[in-house]
């Protein structure tokens, strides 16, 4: 089984991190989306929007992206693999849906966004042009009902994100004398929430650090707020000591489905502290971290108080949260990607091939 993924990369993500990395797992033949500068790639992209209104409803379709599906089109004429996978289909994916007919294999996309965040694309713009998907994969349970209205039933699977947990791992050697919380990104994030639990912590003289990676731009969200250190543009080394010495990863969201941070902190054995919203559900249970309602602050900030007052604590959340991880390792995410794959090539259903994974695969 010869698979092609059409590939991107974003500069916040680290070095073993990104839903790139299915692409290795899973053994593929790789088209990667180049980053092109300059006037008339500018002009090119401009052109390409106007007519297509495609800059409506993608949310980071570049030239280098029309350039990548242009290649991915070529390679499925003349060489067709057994299968290709889009593994952005919310930021990569335009010509390869409008030119299905000339694929000569089975297409497969990835979604990572909301279903509510694209249905004006698929309800308006590419009304139809959905069902020559031959299987979507999403990455929350949450996005599987409104997909299938767009791709059809039993051809939408929920297979998690992955984690690389051998490079995400614990130390075990870590003496926390100072109760650290760890804020990690920037995608749907709920500042507001945020900056209140911080002021309130601190009113309240916890005594507890709070340390956030994100960019620049992100700073002023914190204004005023004390006890707060930020990081940016750091190594990944750096990030994983950082999710090592926290007591724990706090990420509340407006919405979400899948989160790298959330995955990157379990694999380092750090509960996660976050909100019962989208796919959080699916990445974090109540033996591994602590979700609210969405906005949550009282209740929050009670628990950061048994978390600075009782170091032993979370100790049962940090075991429980690496073993859950190994559930999100990539080798079992690819294995079930693989069984899609060879769904989709042999005429089977893809849902009925992830059924048979009812039970994770762990390592």
């Amino acid at each position: 089984m010869q698979a092609t993924c059409l590939v991107k990369r974003w500069n916040h993500h680290t070095a073993s991190g990104g839903y790139d990395r299915l692409a290795t797992e899973v053994g593929a033949k790789v088209i990667m989306r180049r980053r092109v500068t300059g006037l008339i790639p500018q002009i090119a992209q401009k052109i390409w929007r106007d007519r297509t209104a495609s800059g409506r409803y993608l949310f980071d379709y570049q030239f280098g992206d029309w350039l990548a599906e242009i290649a991915a089109i070529a390679t499925c004429v003349l060489t067709p693999p057994d299968v290709l996978h889009v593994l952005y289909g919310d930021e990569q994916f335009d010509q390869l849906l409008r030119w299905r007919r000339l694929l000569r294999c089975p297409l497969v996309v990835t979604f990572h966004q909301p279903g509510h965040r694209i249905s004006h694309r698929f309800e308006v713009f590419q009304k139809g042009l959905a069902k020559g998907i031959d299987a979507a994969v999403v990455v929350a349970t949450s996005q599987v009902e409104p997909f299938e209205k767009w791709v059809g039933r039993n051809k939408v699977v929920y297979i998690p994100h992955g984690v690389d947990t051998d490079r995400f791992c614990p130390d075990g050697h870590l003496d926390r004398r100072r109760t650290t919380l760890l804020m990690v990104g920037e995608h749907l994030r709920d500042w507001d929430a945020m900056h209140r639990v911080i002021d309130e912590v601190n009113h309240k003289r916890l005594g507890v650090e709070f340390h956030v990676v994100t960019n620049k731009a992100n700073y002023a969200y914190f204004t005023g707020c004390k006890n707060t250190f930020f990081h940016t543009q750091i190594s990944e080394a750096e990030l994983i000591g950082l999710y090592r010495e926290a007591d724990a990863l706090f990420v509340p969201v407006l919405e979400s489905t899948a989160n790298n941070a959330v995955l990157e902190a379990l694999a380092c054995g750090t509960p996660v502290i976050s909100n019962s919203i989208g796919g959080i559900p699916d990445y974090v249970d109540e033996k591994c971290g602590w979700l609210f309602p969405k906005g949550e602050v009282a209740r929050v900030v009670e628990l950061v108080r048994c978390l600075s007052t009782d170091k032993d604590f979370a100790k049962p959340h940090r075991a429980a949260a690496r073993t859950h991880a190994l559930k999100f390792d990539w080798r079992g995410v690819a294995k079930q990607v693989s069984a899609v794959y060879l769904a989709v090539r042999t005429g089977r259903s893809p849902s009925d091939a992830v059924r048979d994974f009812s039970t994770p695969i762990t390592v």
